[in-house]
């Protein structure tokens, strides 16, 4: 059960829908844990025009981020769990979907800056992006509501913004380099493994260097 306090009306909200929350937002910034790719693709993409997401991992996965980040079949596997019709990876191309991954140390904070151009919800506790978490674990996080024009509430957002820069420009790196995806159109299992295999020897150079 999800239960949310709000910071600014001092109110606990009992198994709110989280996504009913953010509607009228169109920017997504988070550090999360993503159980499956579909959460992104059927949740965030139709709702927001620019999401930059920093992929966790669960505690059972501490100190094998990079491992993970370089699983061929882990990849393989999430990018054939699309649909034939999303637009993921025309987003990742176009740089309207930007997703990160943990470097060598565990993220275990959860948080999520959503915002338009005049207001902003923070939102910071336990809960991963999964239907699990989302739905049925019982879960707690706090938000915090506010207006850009307002000096009391851009204090809160300016931190949590470099924060956030900071997380995403140095603590993390590409799960995905965008100048495969063109080559990933159409093709079967067997050529997108030897692509990604591919990209993944030069990540493993990149770092050897």
């Amino acid at each position: 059960m999800l239960t949310i306090y709000d910071l600014k009306n001092n109110v606990m909200l009992k198994q709110p829908d989280f996504f009913k929350l953010v509607e009228g937002y169109d920017s997504f910034k988070g550090v999360s844990f993503v159980g499956s790719f579909k959460i992104i693709e059927k949740e965030l993409l139709p709702r927001f025009k620019q999401i930059d997401l920093i992929l966790g991992m669960e505690d059972q996965k501490t100190g094998k981020n990079l491992d993970q980040l370089l699983n061929v079949s882990n990849k393989v596997k999430q990018l054939l769990s699309l649909s034939r019709d999303s637009d993921f990876l025309d987003r990742i191309e176009n740089q309207t979907l930007n997703l990160r991954f943990t470097k060598d140390k565990l993220f275990h904070s959860k948080y999520f800056i959503i915002e338009n151009n005049t207001d902003f919800i923070i939102f910071n506790g336990s809960m991963n992006l999964t239907k699990k978490a989302l739905k049925q674990n019982h879960e707690m996080l706090w938000m915090y509501e506010g207006k850009k024009n307002d000096l009391q509430d851009l204090k809160i957002y300016e931190e949590h913004q470099k924060l956030f820069k900071k997380n995403f420009e140095e603590d993390s790196v590409d799960y995905l380099d965008r100048k495969i995806i063109n080559n990933l159109y159409g093709k079967t299992k067997k050529q997108i493994t030897a692509i990604i295999a591919d990209e993944v020897v030069d990540k493993v150079q990149q770092n050897i260097c």
